[in-house]
Protein backbone atom coordinates (compact mmCIF):
# COMPACT_ATOMS: atom_id res chain seq x y z
CA UNK A 1 0.00 0.00 0.00
CA UNK A 2 2.76 2.45 -0.03
CA UNK A 3 1.93 3.91 -3.48
CA UNK A 4 -1.68 4.16 -1.94
CA UNK A 5 -0.21 7.41 0.26
CA UNK A 6 -1.02 10.20 -1.59
CA UNK A 7 -4.49 8.57 -2.90
CA UNK A 8 -5.75 9.72 0.65
CA UNK A 9 -5.28 13.32 1.43
CA UNK A 10 -7.21 14.83 -1.83
CA UNK A 11 -7.73 18.16 -2.31
CA UNK A 12 -8.75 18.42 -5.73
CA UNK A 13 -9.28 15.85 -8.78
CA UNK A 14 -8.82 15.56 -12.56
CA UNK A 15 -6.27 13.12 -13.95
CA UNK A 16 -6.76 10.25 -16.94
CA UNK A 17 -6.29 7.40 -13.92
CA UNK A 18 -9.96 5.95 -13.80
CA UNK A 19 -9.50 2.99 -11.25
CA UNK A 20 -8.57 1.53 -7.81
CA UNK A 21 -5.83 0.94 -5.55
CA UNK A 22 -3.64 -2.57 -5.32
CA UNK A 23 -0.80 -4.13 -3.10
CA UNK A 24 1.99 -3.09 -5.76
CA UNK A 25 0.71 -0.27 -7.81
CA UNK A 26 -2.13 2.70 -7.69
CA UNK A 27 -4.61 3.98 -10.14
CA UNK A 28 -7.58 6.70 -9.52
CA UNK A 29 -10.87 5.58 -8.87
CA UNK A 30 -14.71 7.21 -9.18
CA UNK A 31 -13.65 9.30 -6.00
CA UNK A 32 -10.23 9.85 -7.35
CA UNK A 33 -8.95 9.24 -3.70
CA UNK A 34 -7.06 8.04 -5.47
CA UNK A 35 -5.28 11.25 -7.80
CA UNK A 36 -3.28 13.25 -7.31
CA UNK A 37 -2.62 16.27 -7.64
CA UNK A 38 -4.02 18.86 -6.09
CA UNK A 39 -5.81 22.38 -7.42
CA UNK A 40 -4.79 26.28 -7.84
CA UNK A 41 -8.49 26.36 -9.24
CA UNK A 42 -10.38 29.29 -7.27
CA UNK A 43 -13.28 27.89 -8.04
CA UNK A 44 -12.54 24.23 -6.22
CA UNK A 45 -15.33 23.38 -3.60
CA UNK A 46 -12.50 21.96 -1.09
CA UNK A 47 -11.81 22.79 2.46
CA UNK A 48 -9.62 21.78 5.35
CA UNK A 49 -11.30 21.54 9.19
CA UNK A 50 -8.43 21.16 12.21
CA UNK A 51 -9.41 20.04 15.49
CA UNK A 52 -7.93 19.71 18.44
CA UNK A 53 -7.05 16.22 20.31
CA UNK A 54 -9.81 17.62 22.86
CA UNK A 55 -12.54 17.69 19.72
CA UNK A 56 -11.85 21.85 19.66
CA UNK A 57 -12.52 23.23 16.71
CA UNK A 58 -9.30 25.40 15.65
CA UNK A 59 -10.88 26.65 12.35
CA UNK A 60 -11.67 26.09 9.08
CA UNK A 61 -9.28 26.64 5.16
CA UNK A 62 -11.65 27.45 2.77
CA UNK A 63 -8.85 29.33 0.52
CA UNK A 64 -7.95 27.54 -2.03
CA UNK A 65 -4.66 28.85 -2.46
CA UNK A 66 -4.12 28.63 1.49
CA UNK A 67 -4.70 24.84 0.90
CA UNK A 68 -2.16 24.33 -1.92
CA UNK A 69 0.28 26.55 0.24
CA UNK A 70 -0.95 23.72 3.21
CA UNK A 71 0.27 20.72 1.18
CA UNK A 72 3.21 21.82 -0.25
CA UNK A 73 4.53 23.16 3.47
CA UNK A 74 3.96 19.25 3.81
CA UNK A 75 7.22 17.98 2.27
CA UNK A 76 5.44 14.68 1.16
CA UNK A 77 8.38 13.36 -0.84
CA UNK A 78 10.21 12.72 2.83
CA UNK A 79 7.78 11.12 4.56
CA UNK A 80 9.39 7.79 6.07
CA UNK A 81 6.71 4.98 5.81
CA UNK A 82 5.80 3.30 9.09
CA UNK A 83 3.60 -0.31 9.07
CA UNK A 84 1.77 1.17 11.98
CA UNK A 85 1.42 3.78 14.71
CA UNK A 86 3.82 3.44 17.64
CA UNK A 87 2.54 3.53 21.38
CA UNK A 88 4.33 6.09 22.69
CA UNK A 89 2.89 8.96 20.82
CA UNK A 90 -0.05 11.54 21.23
CA UNK A 91 -2.67 12.93 19.24
CA UNK A 92 -2.55 16.76 18.45
CA UNK A 93 -4.55 18.00 15.57
CA UNK A 94 -6.70 16.42 13.02
CA UNK A 95 -6.64 17.51 9.67
CA UNK A 96 -9.97 16.47 7.80
CA UNK A 97 -10.32 17.45 4.31
CA UNK A 98 -13.42 17.82 2.30
CA UNK A 99 -13.70 18.21 -1.74
CA UNK A 100 -16.38 18.03 -4.16
CA UNK A 101 -16.08 15.60 -6.80
CA UNK A 102 -17.64 16.96 -9.70
CA UNK A 103 -15.77 15.78 -12.94
CA UNK A 104 -18.13 13.29 -14.97
CA UNK A 105 -15.68 11.10 -16.05
CA UNK A 106 -14.51 10.25 -12.21
CA UNK A 107 -18.49 9.81 -11.92
CA UNK A 108 -20.11 6.58 -12.14
CA UNK A 109 -23.68 8.39 -12.10
CA UNK A 110 -22.79 11.82 -13.25
CA UNK A 111 -24.16 12.99 -9.63
CA UNK A 112 -21.09 14.89 -7.63
CA UNK A 113 -20.43 13.43 -4.33
CA UNK A 114 -17.97 14.61 -0.91
CA UNK A 115 -15.12 13.03 -0.36
CA UNK A 116 -13.84 12.85 3.19
CA UNK A 117 -9.94 11.94 4.25
CA UNK A 118 -8.63 12.49 7.50
CA UNK A 119 -4.43 13.12 8.36
CA UNK A 120 -3.99 12.75 12.32
CA UNK A 121 -0.66 14.34 13.56
CA UNK A 122 1.36 13.10 16.44
CA UNK A 123 4.45 13.88 18.54
CA UNK A 124 5.93 10.53 20.03
CA UNK A 125 7.99 10.71 23.49
CA UNK A 126 10.98 10.86 21.75
CA UNK A 127 9.84 14.24 20.08
CA UNK A 128 9.05 12.55 16.59
CA UNK A 129 6.64 13.88 14.17
CA UNK A 130 4.00 11.28 12.95
CA UNK A 131 1.21 11.25 10.76
CA UNK A 132 -1.81 8.83 10.06
CA UNK A 133 -3.54 10.01 6.83
CA UNK A 134 -6.74 8.35 5.87
CA UNK A 135 -10.44 7.63 4.17
CA UNK A 136 -12.70 4.88 3.23
CA UNK A 137 -10.41 2.81 1.44
CA UNK A 138 -6.76 2.86 2.47
CA UNK A 139 -4.70 4.29 4.94
CA UNK A 140 -0.67 5.67 5.37
CA UNK A 141 1.45 6.03 8.32
CA UNK A 142 4.91 7.95 8.04
CA UNK A 143 7.39 9.86 9.68
CA UNK A 144 7.73 13.28 8.84
CA UNK A 145 10.27 16.39 8.49
CA UNK A 146 10.92 18.42 11.90
CA UNK A 147 9.89 20.93 9.55
CA UNK A 148 6.65 19.68 8.19
CA UNK A 149 5.89 18.66 12.07
CA UNK A 150 6.69 22.23 13.05
CA UNK A 151 4.18 23.41 10.81
CA UNK A 152 1.50 21.00 11.08
CA UNK A 153 1.86 22.14 14.97
CA UNK A 154 0.84 25.63 14.55
CA UNK A 155 -2.26 25.45 12.88
CA UNK A 156 -2.96 29.19 13.84
CA UNK A 157 0.01 30.65 11.57
CA UNK A 158 -2.84 29.35 8.44
CA UNK A 159 -5.34 31.17 6.72
CA UNK A 160 -7.92 29.95 9.48
CA UNK A 161 -11.62 30.72 8.66
CA UNK A 162 -13.34 31.07 12.21
CA UNK A 163 -16.71 32.19 11.47
CA UNK A 164 -18.17 28.86 9.87
CA UNK A 165 -18.24 25.41 10.64
CA UNK A 166 -18.15 22.70 8.35
CA UNK A 167 -21.49 21.47 8.99
CA UNK A 168 -22.63 25.03 7.18
CA UNK A 169 -20.55 24.21 4.11
CA UNK A 170 -21.39 20.77 4.03
CA UNK A 171 -24.98 21.80 4.13
CA UNK A 172 -24.36 24.61 1.61
CA UNK A 173 -22.96 22.13 -0.70
CA UNK A 174 -26.15 19.85 -0.27
CA UNK A 175 -24.22 16.53 -1.44
CA UNK A 176 -24.11 13.39 -0.62
CA UNK A 177 -20.37 11.66 0.79
CA UNK A 178 -18.43 9.03 -1.37
CA UNK A 179 -18.97 5.45 -0.26
CA UNK A 180 -16.30 2.99 -1.82
CA UNK A 181 -17.96 0.55 -4.25
CA UNK A 182 -18.97 -2.44 -2.26
CA UNK A 183 -17.49 -5.24 -4.91
CA UNK A 184 -14.18 -3.49 -5.12
CA UNK A 185 -12.37 -5.78 -2.88
CA UNK A 186 -13.57 -8.76 -4.54
CA UNK A 187 -11.01 -10.79 -6.02
CA UNK A 188 -11.58 -12.04 -9.51
CA UNK A 189 -9.59 -15.21 -10.00
CA UNK A 190 -8.11 -16.22 -13.30
CA UNK A 191 -6.39 -18.95 -14.72
CA UNK A 192 -3.48 -16.27 -16.19
CA UNK A 193 -2.91 -14.12 -13.42
CA UNK A 194 -2.82 -14.28 -9.72
CA UNK A 195 -5.62 -12.01 -7.93
CA UNK A 196 -6.65 -10.08 -10.91
CA UNK A 197 -9.86 -7.58 -10.64
CA UNK A 198 -11.60 -6.26 -12.93
CA UNK A 199 -12.10 -2.35 -13.43
CA UNK A 200 -15.05 -1.03 -11.81
CA UNK A 201 -16.63 2.74 -12.61
CA UNK A 202 -17.19 4.98 -15.67
CA UNK A 203 -16.47 3.12 -18.84
CA UNK A 204 -18.04 5.91 -21.69
CA UNK A 205 -16.53 9.42 -22.55
CA UNK A 206 -18.42 12.04 -23.95
CA UNK A 207 -16.80 15.58 -25.68
CA UNK A 208 -18.46 17.62 -22.74
CA UNK A 209 -16.68 15.31 -19.97
CA UNK A 210 -13.25 15.05 -21.29
CA UNK A 211 -13.84 19.13 -21.77
CA UNK A 212 -14.70 19.33 -18.02
CA UNK A 213 -11.37 17.38 -17.19
CA UNK A 214 -8.98 19.40 -19.49
CA UNK A 215 -10.34 22.14 -22.70
CA UNK A 216 -7.33 20.98 -24.45
CA UNK A 217 -5.35 17.37 -24.98
CA UNK A 218 -3.95 15.36 -26.91
CA UNK A 219 -2.40 11.62 -27.15
CA UNK A 220 0.50 10.54 -28.78
CA UNK A 221 1.27 7.13 -30.14
CA UNK A 222 4.94 5.94 -30.62
CA UNK A 223 6.75 2.85 -31.14
CA UNK A 224 8.33 0.60 -28.66
CA UNK A 225 10.44 3.79 -27.47
CA UNK A 226 9.92 7.43 -27.75
CA UNK A 227 11.93 7.92 -30.20
CA UNK A 228 9.64 7.53 -33.12
CA UNK A 229 6.18 9.52 -32.89
CA UNK A 230 3.64 7.59 -35.39
CA UNK A 231 0.67 9.33 -35.07
CA UNK A 232 -0.68 12.26 -32.60
CA UNK A 233 -4.98 13.07 -32.12
CA UNK A 234 -5.99 16.11 -30.71
CA UNK A 235 -9.36 16.45 -31.14
CA UNK A 236 -11.61 16.03 -28.27
CA UNK A 237 -14.13 13.80 -29.96
CA UNK A 238 -11.75 11.32 -31.41
CA UNK A 239 -9.76 10.97 -27.90
CA UNK A 240 -13.48 10.23 -26.95
CA UNK A 241 -13.74 7.64 -29.13
CA UNK A 242 -10.44 6.31 -29.13
CA UNK A 243 -10.62 6.31 -25.31
CA UNK A 244 -14.16 4.80 -25.62
CA UNK A 245 -12.99 2.00 -27.83
CA UNK A 246 -10.80 0.78 -25.25
CA UNK A 247 -13.17 -0.88 -23.60
CA UNK A 248 -11.88 -0.62 -19.88
CA UNK A 249 -14.35 -2.61 -18.15
CA UNK A 250 -12.68 -5.50 -19.59
CA UNK A 251 -9.32 -4.82 -18.37
CA UNK A 252 -8.44 -7.07 -15.20
CA UNK A 253 -5.58 -5.64 -12.95
CA UNK A 254 -2.55 -8.10 -13.02
CA UNK A 255 -0.24 -6.91 -9.70
CA UNK A 256 1.68 -9.85 -10.41
CA UNK A 257 1.95 -9.13 -14.00
CA UNK A 258 5.32 -10.54 -15.66
CA UNK A 259 8.22 -8.64 -16.84
CA UNK A 260 7.62 -7.43 -20.97
CA UNK A 261 9.56 -9.53 -23.81
CA UNK A 262 7.88 -7.82 -26.51
CA UNK A 263 7.20 -4.25 -26.38
CA UNK A 264 4.19 -3.48 -28.41
CA UNK A 265 4.10 0.54 -28.42
CA UNK A 266 3.94 3.31 -25.88
CA UNK A 267 0.98 5.89 -25.39
CA UNK A 268 1.06 9.28 -23.80
CA UNK A 269 -1.77 11.59 -22.97
CA UNK A 270 -1.28 15.07 -22.38
CA UNK A 271 -4.02 17.30 -20.45
CA UNK A 272 -3.39 20.89 -19.53
CA UNK A 273 -1.40 21.34 -16.23
CA UNK A 274 -3.31 22.79 -12.61
CA UNK A 275 0.25 22.87 -11.32
CA UNK A 276 0.41 25.93 -13.43
CA UNK A 277 -1.72 29.01 -14.48
CA UNK A 278 0.16 28.80 -17.65
CA UNK A 279 -2.18 27.12 -20.63
CA UNK A 280 0.57 24.44 -21.54
CA UNK A 281 -0.13 20.85 -22.13
CA UNK A 282 1.85 18.04 -19.63
CA UNK A 283 2.56 14.71 -20.26
CA UNK A 284 0.02 13.10 -17.52
CA UNK A 285 0.58 9.48 -18.00
CA UNK A 286 2.19 6.58 -20.06
CA UNK A 287 0.67 3.31 -20.92
CA UNK A 288 2.98 1.05 -22.97
CA UNK A 289 1.52 -2.68 -24.55
CA UNK A 290 3.66 -5.01 -24.38
CA UNK A 291 3.47 -9.01 -24.93
CA UNK A 292 4.92 -12.31 -22.91
CA UNK A 293 3.61 -15.45 -22.41
CA UNK A 294 1.21 -15.03 -25.61
CA UNK A 295 -0.93 -12.45 -22.79
CA UNK A 296 -0.67 -8.52 -23.82
CA UNK A 297 -0.54 -6.73 -20.80
CA UNK A 298 -0.26 -2.88 -20.43
CA UNK A 299 1.79 -0.88 -17.50
CA UNK A 300 0.49 2.70 -16.84
CA UNK A 301 2.97 4.85 -15.67
CA UNK A 302 1.85 8.24 -14.29
CA UNK A 303 4.72 10.88 -13.41
CA UNK A 304 5.66 11.99 -9.83
CA UNK A 305 4.96 15.40 -11.11
CA UNK A 306 1.82 14.79 -10.04
CA UNK A 307 1.82 12.35 -7.14
CA UNK A 308 4.54 14.07 -4.91
CA UNK A 309 5.74 10.82 -3.81
CA UNK A 310 6.89 9.23 -7.42
CA UNK A 311 5.49 7.97 -9.60
CA UNK A 312 2.76 5.66 -10.10
CA UNK A 313 2.76 2.60 -12.01
CA UNK A 314 -0.39 -0.41 -12.39
CA UNK A 315 -0.42 -3.52 -14.40
CA UNK A 316 -3.46 -5.17 -16.28
CA UNK A 317 -4.05 -8.05 -18.68
CA UNK A 318 -6.06 -6.39 -21.65
CA UNK A 319 -7.54 -8.70 -24.48
CA UNK A 320 -5.70 -9.29 -27.71
CA UNK A 321 -8.44 -7.64 -29.52
CA UNK A 322 -8.17 -4.93 -27.47
CA UNK A 323 -4.20 -5.09 -28.14
CA UNK A 324 -4.66 -4.91 -31.46
CA UNK A 325 -7.87 -2.14 -31.39
CA UNK A 326 -4.61 0.28 -29.82
CA UNK A 327 -2.41 -0.98 -32.34
CA UNK A 328 -4.73 -0.07 -34.99
CA UNK A 329 -3.84 4.28 -34.11
CA UNK A 330 -0.04 2.91 -35.17
CA UNK A 331 -1.07 2.30 -38.83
Amino acid sequence: MKKCIMLVFILAVGMFSIVGCGDRTTKSNASDADGAYFSNNEEKKQFTEIITASGETIGIIDNNKEIERFVKQLDIESWDDMEQLPEDIDLVYSYISYEVIDEPVFLQDGIPLVNKSTLEFYISSKGEYIIRDYNQEVEAIARISEEAGQFLNAPEDLELNKNITAKDILDGWGLDFYVPNSDISDIEKTDDIENARYYIGETSFTEEELRKTSEEQKIQFYGADKNTLLNEIDDISEIAQYLNGLALEQWEYADDAPNPEEVECQIARFMLSRHSNEKELKEMNTQILYKSDGNYYIEEIIPGEYSDRGEFITYYQVSEEIAKYILSYLE
